[in-house]
């Protein structure tokens, strides 16, 4: 039977659209149709972009490209395995939790500094005195003094408050900060993810392995073709990977950066492999890790584990089905592995 596409009623072409430039988020100045293609656009970004875009153009261009994807997905479904599978964990992830824990952290110690600061002000207000507070304010001197005091008192609370900036809320801000990036990392790599794989694949995110304390795996890939690790990493600044060392730029010097990226997805990889043999399946994990800020930079030279950009990622995804394919009784016996991990997580959270 013939299809009918509908109507576009924005008047503006599919090429047009996709030339149009991309104004949002880190990933804003690139042409739309371009971070269509790699993933880094879902079609709820192009639905966001067709209500809030301020230029004209701009919501023209996410209407045609929405209305295109739309109508090309429906067109293809008869013939599609589905979606990616994709199974999460019903608690928060380690980044999600850490920013949990962080605000409050935040909100504590200012609470604490501005409880301070209004019973140092009272006490001084209230504690018995010789004169009465209608004589001291009855006076010039005496309304200087209180003045004095309450400026004394804000003084105090200002200072302890900018000690605490320098000493504390920085380095809780900017943990707060890196701990958000990571987590709207995972969400683009997710996202990329959709645009490769269909319902032949498995997805599992955040996976807590039973008895780690290290944190998650941020992306467990399971298919036709083996089992990879994902560790996202989304860091701000300038970076280099020789090997397994991995340093960071300031200024015009190189650092060591303490937690090797490199060391935590190869052991991750070998956790979750280990985790596997237990369950009697012999598996190859290979371990990757995506960098997936957009504004950062990696320099890489032989790097010991494989590390993927953003902008390459569709890329190199697509490629995962040209490794050598599994046994179909080997990939469901790994799914049923991993999603008993999230089923046992489940049953203790209600036990409590």
């Amino acid at each position: 039977m013939e299809t009918i596409a509908p109507k576009n009623l924005t008047n503006m072409s599919l090429d047009e659209a996709r030339s149009v430039i991309w104004p949002f988020r880190e990933i804003k100045n690139r042409p739309i149709g371009l971070l269509y293609d790699k993933g880094l656009l879902s079609l709820q970004d192009l639905g966001f972009a067709a209500q809030r875009a301020y230029d004209k153009r701009v919501r023209d261009a996410a209407r045609t490209m929405l209305l295109h994807a739309l109508t090309h997905e429906r067109f293809d479904a008869e013939d599609s395995p589905g979606p990616l599978n994709v199974i999460s964990s019903e608690r928060r992830s380690f980044a999600e939790r850490r920013q949990l824990e962080i605000t409050m952290i935040m909100g504590g110690i200012l609470g604490f500094i501005l409880g301070i600061g209004i019973y140092a002000l009272l006490s001084t207000l209230t504690q018995p005195s010789k004169v009465s507070f209608s004589e001291t304010t009855n006076t010039t001197a005496g309304i200087i003094a209180l003045v004095i005091v309450i400026l004394g008192t804000i003084a105090i609370v200002f200072v302890a408050n900018k000690l605490f900036d320098v000493l504390v809320f920085n380095r809780l801000f900017n943990q707060l900060q890196r701990h958000r990036k990571g987590q709207l990392g995972e969400d683009r790599v997710l996202n990329v993810m959709h645009g490769v794989f269909d319902g032949k694949w498995w997805l599992f995110q955040n996976l807590e392995l039973p008895g780690r304390r290290l944190g998650d795996l941020d992306f467990v890939l399971v298919g036709p073709h083996g089992v990879w690790s994902f560790e996202v990493k989304a860091y701000s600044g300038e970076y280099r990977n020789v090997g397994e060392q991995w340093e960071k730029r300031y200024g015009t010097k190189w650092f060591p950066v303490p937690k090797s990226p490199t060391r935590q997805a190869r052991r991750n990889a070998a956790e979750l492999s280990q985790l596997l043999s237990t369950n009697q399946i012999k598996q190859w994990i290979t371990p990757v890790i995506i960098w997936a800020d957009p504004e950062s930079t990696v320099a890489l030279d032989n790097p010991s584990a494989s590390v993927w950009t953003l902008d390459q990622l569709s890329e190199h995804l697509k490629h995962l089905s040209e490794e050598r394919p599994i046994p179909e009784a080997q990939i469901q016996s790994i799914v049923e592995v991993l999603k008993k991990i999230y089923q046992d997580e489940a049953e203790t959270k209600t036990e409590y």
